[in-house]
C-alpha cells in the first residue's frame, strides 16, 4: 500500500505547522478532516493498485483546489487533512463543499492503461476553526473529528461544521454551452468548476485594475 504522496505533508509535519500558527497567536484559521467513504471496499474489490490510484486523485484534487498557502496533509491510511490560512469556517466549508460536489458529479478512470476502472470517490468532511472551536492543536483536532464523525453517521457525502451554521450560498446561471464547457475543463485538470471560475474572476479584476 503506499506509504507516501509527493507533494503531501505527513500528519508530524502539519502539527508542527498547527503548533507554530496557534503559537504566533496572530492567524485564524481552519481545519477540514477528509475521510474517503467506502474506502476499504475499494480496496478489497479492486485491489491495492486501484486503491492507491484512489489516494493520488484524491490528493491531486485537494492540491489543483488549494490557495497556495494552504497545505494538505495525509493523516491516516484514507485520511487526509487541510489547513486552510487566514481562513474563516466558512469560507473552509464552501471550498471543501465544492471539492465534495466534484467529486459527487464525476467518475474517475483508475489503474493501468489497458484496464481502466471508472471509480466513484465520496468524502465525509469535518470543518473547525482555530480560534473559534479550540484554544490549542489538541482540541482543534478534536473538533474537526468530532464534525467528521457526525458526517459519517448522517450518511456520508457530506460536510459537517464543528457547530451548527447556516451557509448562504449564492448561484449564478450561464449558458448550457458555458456549463458543458466548464465541465469539460474541470474533468481535465481536477479544478472544481468553482474553483476555474475564481482563477477567471481573478484574472479580470488583475486586467481592469491596471
Amino acid at each position: 500500500m503506499l506509504q507516501s504522496i509527493e507533494g503531501i505533508m505527513t500528519k508530524a509535519e502539519l502539527l508542527s505547522v498547527v503548533e507554530n500558527k496557534i503559537s504566533s497567536l496572530n492567524e485564524t484559521f481552519t481545519l477540514a478532516s477528509i475521510d474517503i467513504d467506502n474506502f476499504n471496499t475499494v480496496n478489497s474489490y479492486y485491489g491495492e493498485y486501484i486503491g492507491d490510484q484512489v489516494l493520488k486523485k484524491m490528493a491531486s484534487i485537494l492540491k489543483q483546489n488549494l490557495k497556495s498557502d494552504d497545505l494538505v496533509c495525509r493523516s491516516n491510511k484514507d485520511e487526509f487533512s487541510v489547513i486552510f490560512s487566514n481562513t474563516l469556517s466558512e469560507t473552509g466549508f464552501i471550498m471543501i463543499e465544492e471539492i465534495r460536489k466534484y467529486l459527487e458529479a464525476n467518475t474517475f478512470a483508475l489503474g493501468d492503461k489497458e484496464k481502466k476502472k471508472e471509480i466513484n470517490i465520496r468524502i465525509s468532511v469535518g470543518i473547525a476553526n482555530y480560534p473559534r472551536n479550540a484554544k490549542n492543536s489538541v482540541d482543534l483536532f478534536r473538533a474537526a473529528d468530532s464534525a467528521l464523525f457526525r458526517a459519517k453517521k448522517e450518511g456520508k457525502n457530506r460536510v459537517y461544521m464543528a457547530e451548527s451554521e447556516s451557509m448562504v450560498l449564492k448561484s449564478s446561471y450561464y449558458t448550457k454551452t458555458q456549463l458543458e464547457r466548464l465541465a469539460e475543463l474541470s474533468q481535465k485538470t481536477d479544478k472544481t468548476e468553482a474553483f476555474l471560475l475564481r482563477e477567471a474572476l481573478d484574472d479580470i479584476f488583475e486586467k481592469y485594475s491596471k
